[in-house]
């Protein structure tokens, strides 16, 4: 697990990272059912990756406006591909929010997906950072891998990882009490909010899991690698993706959200 915030990025493809979100997608409006926004809200998107969620909240709030941010050149060039007007992007780490620009402290800050891959010792200061940049009464609203999510897999790539020259995930999947403490900590009121742990069974079948894999998961193992080792292991990867086969007959997985609605004091 890393433990700085000077760890190397994993390098992402904007195209292949967007054909590969749906089963983020599938959770998407049950998200926001939680969320209610004004007409002219300012919202920030922690990790807006290749837009897709990005432009949902965007669409929410015409007369508002959604800024992205995300350290990633390339899914920042598909994000702004797909964006609507009243939306802007900034190329920069969660670890990095003090730099955001913005005409008025945020309604509302949102993140998915993101936040398990900043290293443990950086979400208290990403915390007070959000805190910082909400107005008060702003939501932050999160959710991210938490508790034992992907378990069986993770196990799996850090085997096949350890023989190419691969260090462990880097993946920091928090349990609901140990946040709870952070997100008070940090100035955050829980008042009418929640941290909790929500299991998913996220449906794939093979070629949907390699592209998943592919495309948003080995990159956690390959900052590690050489070039070739990490050719290598990809390759090995998808050649064993059968071991993730259930006796269903599906590559379904089994995912751990936490799951964050806090608001500013």
């Amino acid at each position: 697990m890393g433990t700085s915030s000077e760890n190397e990025l994993p390098v992402w493809d904007g195209a292949s990272y967007a054909a590969n979100t749906g089963h983020h997608r599938l959770t998407d409006a049950a998200f926001l059912d939680t969320v209610t926004f004004g007409p002219t809200d300012r919202v920030l998107d922690i990790g807006c990756g290749a837009g897709d969620f990005t432009r949902k909240v965007a669409d929410l709030i015409p007369d508002g406006w959604v800024t992205g941010v995300d350290p990633s050149a390339s899914l920042l060039d598909h994000a702004r591909g797909i964006a609507g007007p009243n939306q802007v992007f900034q190329g920069l780490r969660a670890q990095e929010l003090a730099r955001v620009e913005r005409d008025r402290d945020f309604d509302a800050i949102l993140s998915r997906a993101t936040l398990h891959w900043v290293p443990k010792v950086d979400h208290p200061g990403v915390l007070l950072a959000a805190r910082d940049l909400l107005r008060p009464g702003g939501i932050l609203r999160l959710e991210f891998g938490g508790g034992d999510n992907i378990d069986e897999m993770r196990l799996w790539l850090n085997e096949i990882a350890a023989v190419h020259g691969g260090s462990a995930d880097p993946w920091y999947f928090p349990q609901a009490g140990e946040y709870l403490d952070l997100i008070d900590g940090a100035g955050f009121d829980l008042s009418e909010g929640w941290v909790r742990l929500i299991g998913q069974r996220r449906s794939f079948d093979r070629v949907g899991l390699i592209g998943w894999l592919t495309s948003q998961a080995v990159q956690a193992h390959e900052v590690a690698m050489t070039t070739e080792g990490a050719a290598a292991f990809r390759s090995q990867v998808v050649e064993e993706v059968d071991r993730m086969r259930r006796p269903d007959g599906t590559y379904d997985l089994t995912f751990t959200r936490m799951d964050v609605s806090a608001r500013r004091r």
